[in-house]
């Protein structure tokens, strides 16, 4: 069989303030599920987005996530993407907040696993032009 490549990109995301037992839901069913399949396949990369709440949640009720991800990080078989850390939809706030988001995650993702995203994720994939300086700004230097 002929080899090619394929480019994966997951995100995950849960708004702010919706239920304990929802995260704890989505994470038992999707979150820990996929990071432990995905470490049984050592010739599988991808690029991981999740949104900063969702991260928090994690590092507090889960930090066990936290260290398989980043030893995936590690190893070079994920690659974290940033984003705004609320997930926001950035062309419906001010350029200042859509640094800040950007900037928070960035922060975050440097403090928690030693890495500088250059891959953002843009909420809900909503685009304007506008967006390119801001994005550009922030470091990132694709879009997937």
């Amino acid at each position: 069989m002929e080899k090619f490549r394929l480019a994966i990109g997951l995100h995950n995301h849960q708004p702010v303030g919706n239920f304990d037992h929802i995260f704890e839901e989505a994470y038992l069913r999707a979150y820990l599920p996929f990071i432990k399949l995905l470490v049984q396949y050592e010739n599988i990369r991808l690029s991981l987005h999740q949104s900063g709440i969702l991260w928090n949640w994690q590092e507090q009720n889960h930090p066990e996530f936290l260290d398989m991800v980043k030893k995936l990080v590690e190893q070079n078989r994920v690659e974290l993407m940033t984003g705004g850390f609320y997930e926001p939809i950035l062309p419906s706030i001010p350029d200042r907040d859509k640094k800040g988001q950007i900037e928070l995650l960035n922060q975050y993702l440097k403090d928690k696993f030693n890495v500088e995203p250059t891959g953002l994720w843009l909420a809900e994939r909503v685009w304007e032009p506008h967006l390119s300086k801001v994005i550009r700004q922030s470091g990132a230097q694709y879009l997937p």
